[in-house]
């Protein structure tokens, strides 16, 4: 037990560095300073800071365990190109990219905290130095996979949500620029509202109007939109917008054929996953349902026959 009681020890010490380590990027992730990295948005920054004073205990205590391991650990060579991949999914999910360092961080001490758990597990149950090894192996490769299918899960559901919330920004977004307002003026409105609500487009519109801000012209802002969102329904509407300011067109009735169309592509989604759920919920039937409605009807019958055979 002293063996298991020390493996213990490590792996919670290991563990909250991990947990203290990650939730600088996901603790906020509805704050300015870990969705944009402009000159705007720095200012934002900055002011928020002066506001809200210094920084608790934890998170100065969480920042410098983060930079000693930026002193000791080599940073992710971003030219390779799975790291340029995670880099992007990191960014699908709603991180930012400078992130990644601490992503990798996260995801070694929670596979070596693992991997000890896992031997020390193994040790207590047989002894046996085999299955030490393919316990430590086990829980090391669930601790260096887990991170990552957390963050392909998140993408998933943050491209979903956009989608959702798509339509919705699009109509205030005609309602704005109706109302006389440029089409920057009425992105940074849209956004700010909806950024209010916990909107993941909220986020990303508010981003957009500040690189708009910050110089990057509107059509590079849009194409940044729709690279970080990966959200197919975004390409066509960016590309939209770019060529309606290129040739000077009217805007409003652009975007309101964007915001129909979309409408009718998530009625047309709702309808298909309808569609599908009587074939989802065929499995759970047959397995659950039909056992027990078997087993209420021929039950009584099979005991009186039973009873009868015995007689």
């Amino acid at each position: 037990m002293t063996a298991f009681g020390a493996s213990l020890a490590f792996f919670l010490l290991v563990y909250a560095a991990a947990i203290g380590l990650w939730g600088i990027i996901s603790g906020r992730r509805g704050g300015a300073q870990d969705k944009f990295a402009d000159l705007a948005v720095q200012v934002r920054i900055a002011e928020s800071a002066a506001e809200g004073g210094a920084l608790s205990p934890d998170r100065n205590a969480t920042r410098a365990m983060l930079h000693w391991a930026r002193k000791h650990i080599p940073q992710p060579d971003v030219d390779n190109p799975r790291v340029e991949k995670l880099a992007q999914e990191l960014v699908m999910a709603g991180f930012r990219q400078s992130d990644l360092f601490t992503f990798e961080v996260v995801r070694v001490l929670g596979a070596l905290g693992l991997a000890l758990v896992g031997a020390a597990v193994g040790w207590l149950a047989s002894g046996v130095g085999s299955n030490v090894f393919v316990c430590a192996f086990a829980g090391l490769a669930v601790g260096f996979m887990a991170p990552s299918y957390y963050i392909k899960r998140r993408a998933r559901l943050r491209q979903a949500t956009i989608a959702n919330e798509l339509s919705d920004a699009l109509d205030l977004l005609v309602v704005s620029v109706e109302a006389g307002l440029g089409l920057n003026e009425a992105i940074k409105v849209v956004g700010t509202e909806a950024e209010r609500q916990d909107q993941e487009i909220g986020r990303e519109l508010a981003l957009v109007a500040a690189e708009v801000s910050a110089g990057r012209t509107m059509g590079e802002a849009l194409r940044s939109l729709a690279e970080r969102s990966a959200v197919e329904d975004v390409k066509p509407l960016a590309a939209t917008l770019i060529q309606s300011e290129q040739l000077g067109s009217k805007i409003g009735p652009a975007l309101r054929a964007s915001a129909d169309a979309l409408r009718a592509k998530r009625r047309l989604r709702a309808e298909e996953n309808a569609q599908k759920l009587s074939v989802k919920i065929l499995v759970p039937l047959v397995l659950l349902v039909l056992p027990a409605m078997l087993m209420l009807i021929i039950g009584p019958a099979m005991i009186q026959i039973a009873r009868t055979l015995r007689s």
